[in-house]
């Protein structure tokens, strides 16, 4: 039984207790990380076993640090709910919903964005403007080593000045609100909203160790059942693997265990 059949046998056999739901992030987990992130397309065969498996399951979600909007138009599945900028929004019915708590630091983050569009000139440093959150990626520089220490000597004062928070992600600094909203406080509203009874989780970054932490909690403390799925490959950080209850390879491992699973509940 090859690693994707084994997580996916898994997998069913958690989500055989329902209301049961599958989230899920984007980029390096249903989509190649790719440079720019704009290039990025969501694999066909990962957008049809998650169509499938909105019709077996109570939920389907995308949980990413894209905008809602963003998440929605690059995954383009009907049917399931589309959560953005790390839990602060969500695209519901043609229209995307804020945290109001969130929308309070769109001036300080639209006065980072401007410094860092000023003060980082480096060729290949990005300066992306979510709205709500900001990410800075320096994958396409010369040398992403020495980009990450001038993009995180430029970033951090000016930040920490506005009052807001700074987290490292694939060559990629985000920042966010200082609130205590992430993909985790994002899977367990969404667990309470629809009442699951189980869950599995799939991701292949920093920022989804929230969720995946968070999940375990509800598993360990309310008896949810849960599996969550980590991605590995040449950039993954370790603690992907380490908190995961299983691990898959890659994208294609991401596509084929996906598949399985639709193919067992199907």
């Amino acid at each position: 039984m090859t690693q994707a059949m084994e997580v996916a046998e898994r997998a069913a056999a958690v989500l055989a207790h329902r209301p049961a739901g599958l989230l899920t992030d984007i980029d390096g987990t249903i989509s190649r990380v790719t440079a720019p992130p704009e290039a990025a397309t969501v694999e066909p065969a990962a957008r049809a076993a998650l169509a499938r498996l909105a019709t077996v399951l109570d939920v389907v979600a995308v949980v990413s640090g894209r905008s809602a909007a963003d998440a929605r138009r690059l995954v383009d599945v009907p049917g399931l709910v589309y959560i953005g900028n790390h839990g602060l929004e969500r695209w519901h019915d043609g229209q995307v919903t804020a945290s109001p708590e969130a929308t309070r630091f769109r001036d300080r983050m639209a006065r980072v964005a401007a410094q860092m569009q000023a003060t980082l000139t480096l060729p290949g440093v990005r300066v992306e403007d979510k709205d709500l959150t900001l990410s800075i990626h320096y994958r396409e520089t010369a040398d992403p080593a020495s980009a990450e220490e001038a993009v995180r000597a430029a970033l951090l004062p000016v930040s920490e000045a506005e009052g807001l928070v700074v987290r490292p992600g694939r060559m990629v600094f985000e920042v966010r609100p200082p609130i205590t909203m992430n993909k985790g406080t994002a899977a367990r509203d969404l667990i309470r909203e629809r009442g699951l009874r189980s869950v599995v989780f799939v991701g292949d970054d920093v920022t989804d160790l929230d969720a995946m932490t968070e999940i375990q909690r509800l598993s360990a403390e309310q008896g949810l059942r849960a599996l969550t799925v980590g991605v590995v490959g040449p950039e993954t950080p370790p603690a992907i693997a380490e908190q995961a209850d299983m691990t898959v390879d890659g994208v294609d491992g991401v596509i084929a265990f996906l598949t399985a699973l639709a193919d067992r509940l199907g």
